[in-house]
């Protein structure tokens, strides 16, 4: 253990981990040390500032150590912490599951803006992870009930658990299975998706934070970046009613195949992410 975090006080710490984590390249050192420091003390990253004089005792300072070692190791603060937020919304996370990403959030405020559901209207979360997608709909919509599905059993069991935790008041159905493989439910008002969209070719270049510790099954789009994709929108043409609508998050570049869709959807909206690129995908089954 480093002698600065042995003798140290809360100040002292926080610069020390601010430090050994900016020195392996890590940009938000800053934040991540503050982050996993507050976990430790059990304070708000303002109580770290009101308390920079304190002493920390021998286990707090062993116990940050450990957790500063595994984010030199780049292991992602969510999963160390088990927690990230998503639509100001606190969700349990571990490595069965992708962890929930700002981007997702514009896909989701779009839907809650514009799809137009009821309490009565039938929605699937394909692909579903931690359920934040399933989750944010059941808090932001009048939906009383959501189907999910994951090709991952750990996923379901992630997403079920922050369901039962966060929407108690709602009622939700589960499939372990590919996409829509073998489920025998139709006439969804609403699909929505975030699938596997990263080509083979760039899985490697993603930083170590993710492809050595986030599913890869999460992440793997195919050879193209668009196998998923084009499977989810040719299975949930049998799933979706007419004028229902498919909703789904894309890669950079994606370009829809018209002639895939022809006389099946239309295409109503691409929507942005907050840094103003294309990030989901609208469609409306014919």
């Amino acid at each position: 253990m480093s002698e600065n975090v042995k003798k140290g006080t809360v100040l002292s710490a926080l610069m020390w981990a601010s430090e050994e984590l900016k020195s392996v390249g890590i940009e938000s050192f800053r934040l991540d040390a503050e982050l996993l420091l507050s976990e430790v003390l059990r304070l708000s990253r303002v109580g770290l500032y009101l308390n920079f004089d304190r002493p920390m005792n021998k286990d707090e300072k062993e116990r940050f150590f450990s957790l500063i070692k595994r984010r030199i190791k780049r292991e992602p603060v969510a999963y160390i912490l088990n927690r990230k937020e998503f639509m100001s919304v606190e969700l349990y996370v571990d490595k069965n599951v992708l962890i929930p990403r700002p981007e997702t959030e514009c896909m989701v405020e779009w839907i809650i803006k514009n799809a137009n559901l009821t309490s009565e209207s039938k929605v699937i979360d394909v692909g579903t992870g931690s359920g934040c997608i399933a989750i944010a709909l059941l808090k932001n919509l009048p939906i009383n009930h959501i189907y999910i599905s994951d090709v991952s059993e750990g996923a379901i069991e992630v997403a079920e658990r922050n369901i039962k935790t966060l929407s108690a008041d709602k009622t939700f159905s589960k499939f372990v299975t590919s996409l829509l493989d073998g489920i025998e439910e139709y006439d969804f008002d609403l699909l929505v998706s975030n699938p596997p969209y990263i080509s083979r070719s760039d899985l490697t270049k993603l930083m170590t934070d993710i492809i050595e510790y986030e599913p890869r099954m999460a992440l793997d789009g195919g050879e193209g970046g668009e196998e998923i994709i084009n499977r989810l929108i040719e299975e949930a043409y049998a799933h979706i009613k007419k004028d229902g609508l498919l909703v789904f998050e894309h890669g950079d570049g994606y370009r829809l195949d018209h002639g895939k869709i022809e006389g099946r959807y239309q295409a109503i909206y691409r929507g942005k992410d907050y840094s103003g690129s294309d990030r989901f995908m609208v469609l409306k089954r014919l």
